[in-house]
């Protein structure tokens, strides 16, 4: 996790039997904004696209004689029997293909020790391109606006890092699934960004474009869920949506009342 730091007062809990709610319950001004990053602020897809290319490209090169063998189907199956082994591993997106790229090393016949160094090698290569990511056209302006009102956050299940992009400056600080041990939908990561940055549930919102991780997540933890929902799905749960990143200041607006 990374990002610039900055104090903030907490807010002053209730003396016993005042009449004042609970402080979870008091109207509370919104002060965090909270993003997922893969195709709510960026197009993730080329950066991807050259990010597989690069890794497989160092694979060849470090192993000639293996490259005929690194076939989808092989891949395929060397991520179903690591998932198979470990469910978990799939809300960490960086170990998952550290471990397919040792399984299929190890498959092939490459010892133990030599398989883990390449693969983790291979997976710099990875990201050396994982952060060229496209932005959508209005994230930069919209974000920038953001900026100068509320503390921005990223909360991601992805790997790629906000802070190495365009965007990095707006941000105060990330947290990706890989790093803090937990992913969305689970409560925890939002728990851990909450904790960082000292608010409470009800002093951010949290944006992203799946209801199953960013909307179910940020309910689970409590907080205020912003959809966004460019190409206008059904909205089944009636939660706030955004079809295009312009119209978020208007609907952060409304709901920091």
């Amino acid at each position: 996790m990374t990002g610039r730091t900055r104090a903030r007062s907490k807010a002053r809990k209730p003396k016993p039997n005042s009449t004042n709610p609970p402080e979870s319950e008091a109207n509370v001004t919104v002060s965090i904004l909270s993003f997922d990053l893969d195709d709510t602020v960026w197009d993730p897809r080329p950066a991807l696209i050259a990010a597989d290319t690069a890794q497989w490209k160092f694979l060849a090169i470090q192993f000639p004689a293996l490259a005929e063998h690194f076939t989808k189907d092989r891949v395929m199956g060397c991520r179903k029997h690591v998932i198979d082994s470990s469910p978990l591993i799939v809300g960490d997106v960086t170990a998952l293909r550290i471990e397919v790229m040792r399984q299929l090393l190890l498959s092939l016949g490459v010892g133990t020790d030599v398989a883990l160094e390449v693969a983790n090698d291979a997976f710099a290569a990875f990201m050396a391109r994982r952060n060229d990511v496209i932005l959508f056209p209005d994230a930069q302006e919209v974000l920038s606006q953001l900026a100068t009102q509320f503390t921005l956050i990223a909360i991601t299940n992805g790997n790629a890092d906000v802070h190495k992009t365009s965007l990095g400056p707006f941000f105060r600080s990330a947290f990706r699934a890989d790093e803090v041990g937990s992913a969305k939908p689970e409560a925890k990561i939002f728990e851990v960004a909450m904790r960082s940055v000292d608010c409470l549930p009800s002093e951010i919102i949290h944006i992203g474009d799946s209801i199953e991780t960013d909307v179910n997540g940020a309910l689970n933890a409590g907080i205020t869920p912003v959809w966004f929902n460019p190409e206008g799905k059904e909205n089944g749960l009636g939660v706030n949506e955004v079809r295009s990143l312009t119209e978020l200041p208007a609907v952060i607006a409304r709901l920091n009342v």
